[in-house]
């Protein structure tokens, strides 16, 4: 059973999932440090300088905030000039319409991407790519084609409206923002949802993407055009509804917002409640002071008496795996491979526990043994699937360390200052 937990504990909200009973994510989601550049957020921003030798550009988001946009990630609204055809990227001063993708980290800017992006409870729509697609996670032929065909409707329906009002807008000599591709996907909770409903969202989101431009278009001072819903309604949408079998909180707003978003027939959540012991917190019922306690220690003990020491740096965060208290008293290969299949598990928990991300080297117990490197790799594999942030093993390095790559999304917990 996969429970979310959302309370709040020292003035920040904590979203935390339990997976059978065992913690394994933890987002602090609100803090006192006024940082409101969210992973979402759309916002006009102005280029202030190219740097070449990173491929990079810095773009003011705001009066405070700053980011940085990757130069091969052109962003489909440039706002003061039309681009020239061949014109491999923008240029400082100009306004464009850009994105969060990363938040801040450290002493990073939050990146930002060009690539506009509305998503819903049921489909996704971006600002130019054009390109239609269903879930992947939807397997069944039938539904798969009814879902393309609902799909192929709306696009038909949509281009022949987007024709008329290009007809009405040159004859009042007014800009449309019909020549904007807009590309949509299907999620996975469509697959058990009403047709209506999809069609519902559909319209809302395209909607949403107009006005958006519309706004845009007639902006010329930089600043927050679109702030996304609030954070733990993307992390539930991002963990996956058909994965959910309950949602408690003690917080009343928050309450009130997941009932309004995903209290519905079409949703797969059993559950949805609001703890109210007022003499009892919640958080000392979950035992959220501990928990947070064993994340900012870099000791992990493991069952079997082993442990890990996990040491985030700047470039790379290196996690030592030891046998610690484990004595085997027969076979050692055995016995070795069992701590390390353990320390492989712990290990891909602690990743999405604490968010640890970029490069990650880990140094398990040595083996000799081929097959027994290829068993804790495959291990590695199975527990990385269950995670929603992209992790890859990458391979064992000629000193028998195991390369990891895991994309950088939010701060770790470390970074908090809990």
């Amino acid at each position: 059973m996969n429970r979310i937990i959302i309370t709040q504990f020292n003035d920040i909200v904590f979203f935390l999932v339990y997976e059978d009973d065992v913690l394994v994510e933890c987002h602090p989601i609100m803090s006192q440090d006024g940082n409101d550049v969210q992973i979402g957020n759309i916002y006009l921003g102005r280029v202030q300088k190219k740097v070449k030798n990173i491929n990079s550009a810095f773009i003011s988001l705001d009066g405070e905030n700053v980011g940085y946009l990757p130069l091969d990630d052109k962003p489909a609204l440039v706002l003061n000039r039309k681009l020239p055809k061949g014109l491999s990227s923008i240029a400082e001063s100009d306004l464009i319409l850009v994105q969060v993708e990363q938040e801040p980290q450290k002493m990073k800017q939050a990146r930002v991407t060009g690539n506009i992006n509305l998503s819903g409870k049921y489909c996704a729509v971006d600002l130019d790519s054009g390109k239609t697609g269903v879930s992947k996670k939807i397997t069944d032929n039938e539904t798969r084609e009814r879902l393309r065909a609902l799909l192929e409707i709306f696009i038909s329906e949509t281009i022949e409206n987007n024709l008329s009002e290009d007809s009405l807008s040159d004859s009042l000599g007014v800009n449309n923002n019909s020549s904007h591709k807009y590309g949509y996907v299907l999620r996975t909770a469509c697959e058990n949802a009403d047709d209506s409903d999809i069609r519902k969202e559909l319209e809302s989101l395209k909607i949403q993407m107009d006005e958006l431009i519309n706004k845009a278009s007639f902006e010329r001072r930089t600043g927050l055009l679109f702030g996304n819903k609030p954070e733990y309604i993307t992390l539930i949408e991002s963990y996956g509804l058909d994965r959910i079998s309950e949602i408690k909180t003690d917080i009343t707003d928050v309450y009130e917002d997941i009932m309004g978003y995903f209290n519905d027939p079409t949703s797969n959540i059993i559950n949805i409640s609001q703890y109210d012991d007022k003499d009892y917190p919640y958080y000392k019922l979950l035992g959220l002071e501990t928990e947070i306690s064993k994340l900012l220690n870099k000791k992990v003990w493991l069952k079997s008496g082993g442990f890990l020491v996990i040491e985030p740096t700047e470039a790379m965060v290196v996690i030592d795996v030891n046998t610690g208290k484990s004595i085997g008293k027969k076979n050692r290969d055995a016995h070795i491979l069992k701590i390390n299949i353990e320390a492989a598990i712990e290990v891909a928990r602690q990743l999405r526990l604490r968010n640890l991300s970029g490069i990650i080297m880990v140094d398990f117990i040595n083996m000799d043994s081929e097959e027994d490197k290829g068993k804790v790799v495959a291990c590695l594999r199975r527990e990385f699937a269950k995670d929603k942030v992209t992790t890859h093993f990458v391979e064992i390095t000629k000193l028998d360390v195991f390369e990891i790559t895991r994309k950088k999304q939010r701060r770790p917990i470390h970074e908090w200052g809990l």
